[in-house]
């Protein structure tokens, strides 16, 4: 419920996407009193979930962008930035491959890839590249070689730098869905519709939206002018099983045209096969996936790998990016002093977001905000059973049991690994939101098994019926009651005691 408490900050940050995370990381390891504003109950909800999670090394860009000089500046910053918050890196490298008629093309895109600063990149002929991926089509006999690509789980990531704004000072609301800004003398008043925000409204000297696909819409609430050409475009994936690890080793582009970069065939951090994205118009809020699309998408990647194995897919999704132009737009608003934007961050975004936070950094420090030079702290990583020794994992559930309880087997998630998310700086509130940090019904079950242990769980830790535990957030329940209390078997004892009270 909504309290009468104020709070004041020097930066209010709109959205919990990958490019407001990283700012929020970003100010508060320089001891900005900063807040993140989050309008669902988690962050990385909207496009950085629904995202390939490739580290791409910037050959793609158009040189002189945003986009080719933030794509180069984040690539750079990846490797030391996941080391320094304790997620996943691989940098396995990217192919873009084709027959003999793709050539050309391929040549344009190293000669960008260069002009764009990308080292590394090479012509890769036929024997080379098969050697590479085994499991390409015949037909592909010519590829571009990116060794500086990579993969991260993009929402791992973004937690991550949530959390390490948070222990560093930063102060993060989920359930905050700005309704209104303010503009005063002092800066601006950000308020919140949802009846579910920890408090009304927040003040604070700057304001960045930084609210991905609904950027426009926060930017309407100051009549922000002029309006751009703003477009949506869903992309729809295919998740294969883990018992296909290894069929690719690296993700495999097919040559890009106008809408974008191709049905990727692409390897994941946890060692799934994924297939997309498609690149459909959409509205906003459009996230499902049509038939159509996964067609598409099949017909697509057995053009680039061989026999592909649909029959291990466990899961469709969708997401939406915001497109505005052929850039990326990241700008201060003149008519609004204090207030900044960025719009239409579509890929390579995950990649150039770091690069974007300290560019946003600096515009904010030119109009006058001030940092400290502090000893930031590093956050704790998650305990990760998987990637331990016998004797390690012994001598841990020696020492907590809880670690030795099995919640999802897919995965191999234990209790002990849960309950130390749901303490984790963020407190994540929902199944989701713990899916998302250590893979709970992300297996071949899809949570068959494990969803009623973890509402269990939630209901325990968070102290409120089994009834009101969400898959993602207030709307989103799972369960009306309990069926020994409400349903089948307290209508037949009803039953039951109606007939002795009539003898």
């Amino acid at each position: 419920m909504l309290t009468a408490k104020k709070e004041q900050f020097d930066v209010a940050i709109i959205g919990g996407g990958i490019v407001g995370t990283a700012l929020f990381s970003e100010l508060s390891r320089c001891g900005v009193n900063v807040v993140l504003l989050e309008a669902s109950d988690d962050v990385s909800n909207g496009s950085t979930k629904a995202n390939s999670g490739i580290i791409h090394s910037g050959y793609d860009p158009i040189p002189g962008t945003l986009m080719a000089r933030f794509n180069l500046e984040g690539s750079k910053m990846y490797p030391s930035m996941c080391a320094r918050l304790g997620v996943t890196f691989n940098q396995c490298g990217t192919l873009t491959v084709s027959n003999e008629n793709g050539r050309q093309k391929l040549q344009e895109l190293l000669q960008r890839g260069v002009a764009n600063g990308v080292e590394g990149l090479k012509i890769v002929e036929s024997e080379e590249l098969h050697a590479l991926e085994p499991n390409l089509v015949p037909e592909v006999t010519v590829g571009l070689f990116a060794p500086t690509g990579a993969i991260v789980s993009p929402y791992n990531v973004c937690v991550a730098l949530a959390e390490e704004g948070i222990v560093n000072g930063g102060t993060a609301y989920c359930y905050f869905k700005v309704n209104k800004i303010k503009q005063t003398n002092q800066g601006f008043v950000v308020y919140s519709a949802d009846n579910y925000a920890p408090l009304k409204d927040i003040t604070a000297k700057y304001v960045v939206n930084c609210a991905g696909a609904n950027a426009i819409e926060i930017n309407n609430l100051l009549n922000i002018t002029p309006l751009p050409d703003v477009s949506y475009v869903k992309g729809e994936y295919i998740l294969l099983d883990k018992s296909q690890q290894g069929y690719i080793r690296r993700p495999i582009f097919p040559l890009p045209t106008k809408m974008g970069k191709g049905i990727v065939a692409n390897v994941t951090v946890h060692g799934n096969i994924l297939f997309g994205p498609t690149a459909t118009p959409c509205d906003k809020d459009d996230t499902s996936v049509s038939s159509d699309s996964v067609s598409q998408i099949m017909q697509q990647v057995s053009l680039t790998v061989k026999k592909p194995n649909f029959n291990k897919t466990i899961k469709l999704f969708a997401g939406v990016r915001a497109k505005v132009g052929k850039d990326f737009v990241i700008q201060k608003d003149d008519q609004h002093p204090g207030y900044y934007y960025t719009l239409g961050i579509c890929s390579p975004g995950l990649t150039s977001a770091p690069a974007i936070a300290v560019y946003l950094k600096e515009m904010l420090v030119s109009d006058g905000l001030k940092t400290k030079n502090i000893k930031p702290k590093r956050r704790k990583p998650y305990v990760d059973t998987t990637t331990m020794t016998k004797q390690e994992l012994d001598a841990l559930i020696k020492s907590n049991p809880e670690y030795g309880k099995i919640v999802c087997k897919c995965e191999n998630v234990s209790e002990g690994e849960i309950l130390d998310v749901l303490h984790s700086p963020l407190h994540p509130t929902s199944i989701d939101a713990i899916k998302r940090r250590v893979r709970p019904s992300m297996g071949r079950c899809q949570g068959s098994y494990c969803i009623p242990k973890l509402i269990n769980i939630l209901s325990t830790q968070l102290h409120i019926p089994k009834e009101q535990v969400t898959l993602h957030g207030y709307g989103s329940e799972l369960l009306t009651g309990d069926i020994k209390q409400y349903g089948y078997y307290a209508k037949k004892q009803i039953n039951k005691l109606i007939k002795q009270s009539k003898k």
